[in-house]
């Protein structure tokens, strides 16, 4: 993850920005799953959700484990790539949308 530098990654926005890829992986089951960073802030912002890193992992669950085992694990393991997103089951922002929160920003 990048962290570092004048302009570290800190939220689902920022790595939206810099189109990233956010992939969660169970901590248990070692099941993976890749989501568009756009698609994920846009979930969180329309739901009231802080998108920092940290408050994404606590939110995020592993679905396996919920139908399997009946248990909410949380907290899995968080890491921005490049690759195409797996999963599009959430939808991007409008244009309209982004580039709202774009001059917000600035």
């Amino acid at each position: 993850m990048e962290t570092g530098g004048p302009n570290p990654l800190r939220d689902l926005f920022d790595a939206a920005a810099r189109q990233r890829t956010v992939k969660l992986t169970c901590r248990r089951c070692r099941h993976a799953n890749s989501f568009a960073a756009a698609a994920l802030w846009w979930l969180f912002e329309r739901n009231g959700w802080r998108d920092g890193f940290a408050d994404v992992r606590k939110r995020c669950i592993c679905v396996y484990c919920l139908h399997r085992l009946g248990e909410k694990i949380r907290n899995p393991e968080f890491e921005l790539t490049q690759e195409a997103p797996l999963d599009r089951r959430y939808p991007m922002p409008s244009e309209l949308d982004w580039k709202r929160e774009l001059r917000r920003r600035r």
